[in-house]
């Protein structure tokens, strides 16, 4: 009925065999709850703790420039643990355009 190539037939038995253990990793993720949390990672988990990092995690961040973060370290050695993400607009050179920017990379623990 078909006439498919050697290499033809792996491609396609390679995609069947990805799609049947990608449908199996799903229904197991459905039916186990505590595998579900294991799996999954929590928004935090994606961000980082702005009142823990040092200065090389900062500037190693893409939109974090080695000054800002040197302005970032600084800020919290003279004032203190940033109370709440907002405290990020006090450092010097983080305006509202940036500051939308980095609220979505940070978090206050």
């Amino acid at each position: 009925m078909f006439s498919l190539t050697r290499q033809e037939r792996q491609v396609i038995l390679f995609l069947t065999g990805l799609a049947v253990a990608g449908l199996g990793i799903n229904f197991c993720l459905k039916a186990n709850s505590r595998l579900q949390r294991f799996v999954q990672a929590r928004p935090e988990m994606a961000k980082i703790n702005i009142n823990t990092t040092n200065l090389d995690d900062l500037a190693a961040i893409k939109t974090v420039s080695p000054k800002l973060a040197r302005k970032i370290i600084e800020y919290r050695n003279t004032q203190g643990p940033f109370q709440n993400i907002e405290d990020l607009k006090e450092v010097k050179g983080i305006g509202t355009y940036r500051y939308e920017k980095l609220k979505a990379i940070f978090y206050v623990e």
